[in-house]
């Protein structure tokens, strides 16, 4: 009986042994001798979740550098044919949930070529920024009760009323003056060629940046009171921008426009910078700005190519 117990255990001990051998031997076969190797991983490999996150992170980075060539870069990874399209249905889901990101989805899509104006005015939509109400101030008065006179008793100590000090008055921080929207003349985007978008600068409460204050468009032979003896003439070409507030190089997308010179001190001129217009985007170096883009030789009036038109910018350094 003792030794059939006693086989019992050897069996048992054997067991165990064998089955922990097995799993390290899996372990050694699995980890180090043929281990699992994912090669050729890309991110159109990736679910169509995570695809369409690769997208509005590609809109974000796009709406803080405007460097349009790496977005394409960027783009071009996911192998999609119709990824203008899908960008497109990007904009108008997130638009419907009210997303912050649906301005930056459009303005890439803009940027891409896209000409449909509800996707240019959704471009054009600043975030709403939440504003803090401040503590209504309580402007009530402590009312002091009149102490009454004591009574002097022979041998008694008058005991002195004790005053009462109202506590200081909390006032409430101002908060800085909104900035006025774009000022547009004639009517924007009625008025104004086909193509013409602004994409404005996306920046944080406190932020310095470029904000195109007035935007002013002349067509063909346009005389009216807001183009009369303005530079270049009814028959005149350009782009003439303004900066107010600062100093700074002008961009043409995206990239230092070094052809052009400062023409602050040229009575002629009234502006700092000229330039032709071929259809770029145009905004300013130094702190991000507002981008007006699809500036060409086009009239509303003529539906005819090539016509002598003129485009009339501000920007101001202002703070958000």
């Amino acid at each position: 009986m003792q030794q059939f117990n006693f086989s019992l255990r050897v069996l048992f001990v054997v067991m165990v042994v064998s089955l922990i051998g097995g799993i390290i031997v899996g372990f050694i076969l699995g980890w180090v001798v043929w281990p699992v190797q994912l090669a050729n991983v890309g991110v159109a490999d990736l679910k169509l979740e995570d695809q369409d996150k690769w997208i509005v992170s590609t809109a974000n980075s796009y709406a803080y550098n405007h460097d349009l060539a790496r977005a394409q870069d960027r783009l071009a990874q996911l192998k999609d044919a119709k990824i203008d399209e899908r960008i497109i249905g990007l904009v108008r889901k997130y638009s419907e949930q009210n997303e912050t990101d649906a301005a930056d989805l459009a303005a890439l899509a803009v940027a891409l070529g896209n000409t449909d104006q509800e996707i240019a005015l959704i471009a054009t939509t600043p975030t709403p920024t939440p504003s803090l109400t401040p503590t209504p101030t309580d402007t009530s008065t402590p009312t002091i009760k009149p102490s009454a006179t004591p009574t002097i008793a022979p041998s008694s100590t008058v005991t002195p009323t004790r005053t009462l000090t109202p506590r200081p008055r909390a006032t409430a921080t101002p908060k800085p003056a909104p900035i006025a929207a774009t000022e547009w003349i004639p009517a924007y985007p009625a008025a104004w060629p086909v193509g013409v978008t602004l994409v404005p600068a996306n920046v944080a409460p406190g932020q310095k940046y470029w904000h195109l204050t007035r935007a002013l468009f002349c067509d063909i032979m346009e005389n009216g009171p807001d183009c009369a003896d303005l530079p270049g003439g009814i028959e005149g070409i350009g782009v003439y921008v303004t900066l107010v507030g600062g100093k700074a190089p002008l961009l043409r997308d995206g990239k230092a426009a070094t052809d052009l010179e400062d023409k602050s001190s040229d009575p002629q001129c009234k502006c700092t910078y000229v330039d032709f217009p071929n259809g770029q985007s145009i905004s300013v170096a130094n702190y991000p700005s507002d981008t007006i883009r699809g500036m060409a030789l086009k009239s509303v009036k003529e539906p005819r190519p090539q016509t002598h038109v003129r485009y009339f910018l501000t920007f101001q350094l202002v703070t958000r």
